[in-house]
C-alpha cells in the first residue's frame, strides 16, 4: 500500500508575484497533516499543483520514493490523490451511489441499463467498513451538510484513493455534524489513509491531527508533531506576531428600534418567530443547521414573500418578496453564506464588486461619476483591510478572507441602517476574522442595527449583544450580555430548551 508524499523544493510564480519559495512538504499514510496559514499563505497554490490544477516552476513529487508527474488532475486521480473542496460538487437530485457512481456507474451486462442494487451495494459495504448509517439510495438533497461531506469522502475512497485533501471541510458543518465528520477521520487514519487538512480552527487541529504545518508569504516557518508546539505558536507563526485578539467593548444599548419582527411563520422552515434590533445593537441568531435562521433572514431582506407574520423596519411595516433592490434603497444590507456563489461576481474586478451598490448613488448628469466611485472602492478598500494588488484585479483570485472583506466593503456606506450577515467568518482565518469583528463593532457603533446567524457557539458569545437561540425553526431563549450561558444555550440548539 502506497505509504509517503513528499513534495520537495516547491516553487511557482505567477508573472512578478512568488507564490511559493522553496517549500517542503510531506504526508505519511495513517496520519492527518494540518495546513495551516493566513488567507494568501500560499496553502491553495501547493495543493493545487499536487492536485494537478497548476504546475510547479521548479521541485519534485515523490510517492514512496519515486518522482512522479501530476499535470492535471486526473494525473492526480490515478496516483490516489483526491481533493475535498469547500463547496462541495454533488447533484441533489441524485442518490448517494448515483453521485458516488457519477460517471462510472455499472450497467446490467449487455444493456445501457444501469445496475442501481449492485452500485448500492458497494457503496454499502464502504459505509459499513467504516461504521456509517447513510441509506446509499436517499437522495443527497435529502442529507443535511455533514453526510453531504461523507458522501464526498465515500466517492474519493471508491476511486482508490490513499491521500485525501479536505479544505475547510467543517466550515459548514453543525458541532454534531462536526464529531460525526472526526470520527470518520479517525476510522480512515486507522485504515491508512493519509489526510491532508487545511483548516483555521486550532481546537480542531490540536484535537485530531499528527503533524501540523504553517505556512506565511509562500514559504513553511513551522512544522511540527502535535505534541511538540502548542496553539498560541502556530498562530504566531501564522501572523508574525502575537495576535491582536479582538475585545468586545462594554456598552448601553439606547438606540430607537431599527428591526421588529411580530410573529413571522414560513411553514417548514420557521414558526412564530418574534424579535427587535435596535440601533448599534448586535442580535445574533443560532441554533443547529436547518434552524430557519438562514431563511428567516432572506425573507427581512426580501427575498421570499411566503411568509406570515409583520416586518416593521424604521416604523414602516415591509411588503412580502419586495425585492434587493428595494432593500438596498432603504438602507439595509445582506452578507450571505455563500460569497463564491451569491456574494461576489468572479468575472469582474474588485472595483467594479465593490462599486455594485453605490452605482445608483453616483449618477450625475445621467452618467457614473468614476472619480466619486473610485474615491468609494478606495475607502472601502482601505477601511476594511482589504488586500489586493490593484482594484482592477479580478475578484476571484483574492483569498477567501480578503472576499469576505469585499463583501462586508459594499454596506460601510453612510445611509446603512441595518445589516444582515449570514455565517460572517465563515471559511477565513484568525486574522482575518478578528479584522471582520472589528468592522462589525465599527459598524455598530456608528448606530447600525446588526442581524447575524452563526453556528460558532465561541463567536456567537464573542459578538453578541443579544443571542436568541432556534430550535427547528422555533425561538427558544433570548439570552443579553453579559449574562450568557454557554451550556444552555447549547442544550436550547439541540431541543433541550423549551420554546418561547
Amino acid at each position: 500500500m502506497t505509504g509517503r508524499l513528499d513534495m520537495l523544493g516547491i516553487g511557482k510564480s505567477f508573472f512578478a508575484t512568488r507564490a511559493l519559495d522553496t517549500v517542503d512538504f510531506s504526508c505519511i499514510a495513517g496520519e492527518m497533516h494540518a495546513l495551516v496559514g493566513l488567507n494568501g499563505a500560499g496553502k491553495s497554490t501547493l495543493m493545487k499543483i499536487l492536485g494537478g490544477v497548476y504546475q510547479r516552476d521548479e521541485g519534485e513529487i515523490r510517492i514512496d520514493g519515486q518522482a512522479v508527474e501530476i499535470a492535471a488532475p486526473a494525473d492526480a486521480g490515478r496516483h490516489g490523490i483526491a481533493m475535498i473542496h469547500q463547496e462541495l460538487s454533488l447533484i441533489g437530485e441524485l442518490t448517494v451511489a448515483g453521485n458516488i457512481f457519477l460517471g462510472k456507474e455499472i450497467r446490467h451486462t449487455g444493456t445501457p441499463f444501469l445496475n442501481k442494487r449492485e452500485m448500492a451495494a458497494q457503496v454499502r459495504a464502504q459505509l459499513d467498513r467504516f461504521g456509517l448509517k447513510l441509506d446509499p439510495n436517499r437522495p443527497v438533497r435529502e442529507l443535511n451538510s455533514g453526510e453531504k461531506q461523507i458522501v464526498e469522502i465515500i466517492r474519493a475512497l471508491m476511486s482508490d484513493a490513499w491521500l485525501i485533501v479536505m479544505d475547510e471541510p467543517t466550515s459548514a458543518l453543525s458541532e454534531e455534524d462536526k464529531e460525526m465528520l472526526f470520527e470518520f477521520i479517525r476510522r480512515m487514519k486507522a485504515e491508512g489513509i493519509a489526510i491532508i487538512y487545511i483548516s483555521h480552527h486550532m481546537p480542531e487541529i490540536f484535537g485530531i491531527a499528527e503533524q501540523v504545518t504553517v505556512m506565511r508569504d509562500g514559504v513553511i516557518v513551522l512544522s511540527e508533531r502535535i505534541p511538540d508546539t502548542t496553539e498560541d505558536e502556530v498562530i504566531k507563526s501564522m501572523t508574525g506576531a502575537e495576535l491582536d485578539q479582538f475585545v468586545k467593548p462594554h456598552k448601553q444599548i439606547t438606540g430607537k428600534v431599527v428591526l421588529s419582527v411580530d410573529g413571522l411563520t414560513s411553514p417548514g422552515n420557521y414558526q412564530d418567530v418574534t424579535l427587535d434590533v435596535h440601533e448599534g445593537e448586535i442580535v445574533v441568531l443560532t441554533g443547529l443547521r436547518g434552524c430557519g435562521a438562514p431563511e428567516l433572514a432572506k425573507a427581512i431582506f426580501g427575498l421570499d414573500a411566503a411568509y406570515e407574520g409583520q416586518v416593521r423596519y424604521l416604523d414602516r411595516v415591509l411588503k412580502p418578496g419586495r425585492g434587493p433592490a428595494v432593500a438596498v434603497r432603504e438602507g439595509m444590507g445582506l452578507v450571505t453564506e455563500n460569497r463564491d456563489k451569491n456574494g461576489i461576481l468572479p468575472p469582474l474586478s474588485v472595483r467594479d464588486n465593490i462599486a455594485l451598490p453605490f452605482l445608483e448613488k453616483s449618477v450625475k448628469g445621467g452618467l457614473i461619476d468614476g472619480a466619486r466611485v473610485d474615491g468609494i472602492v478606495a475607502k472601502a478598500i482601505r477601511d476594511t483591510s482589504t488586500k489586493t494588488s490593484s482594484p482592477d484585479q479580478e475578484i476571484r483570485f483574492l483569498s477567501g478572507g480578503n472576499k469576505q472583506k469585499i463583501c462586508f466593503s459594499r454596506w460601510l456606506d453612510e445611509d446603512l441602517k441595518l445589516l444582515i450577515l449570514l455565517e460572517p467568518t465563515r471559511g477565513i482565518d484568525v486574522h482575518a476574522k478578528a479584522d471582520i469583528y472589528r468592522i462589525i463593532e465599527d459598524l455598530a457603533e456608528r448606530g447600525v442595527g446588526i442581524l447575524i446567524l452563526s453556528y460558532e457557539i465561541d463567536e456567537v458569545l464573542m459578538l453578541g449583544d443579544r443571542v436568541l437561540t432556534l430550535f427547528e425553526g422555533r425561538r427558544v431563549q433570548e439570552y443579553a450580555y453579559p449574562h450568557f450561558d454557554k451550556d444552555r444555550m447549547l442544550a436550547d440548539m439541540a431541543g433541550a430548551g423549551h420554546a418561547t
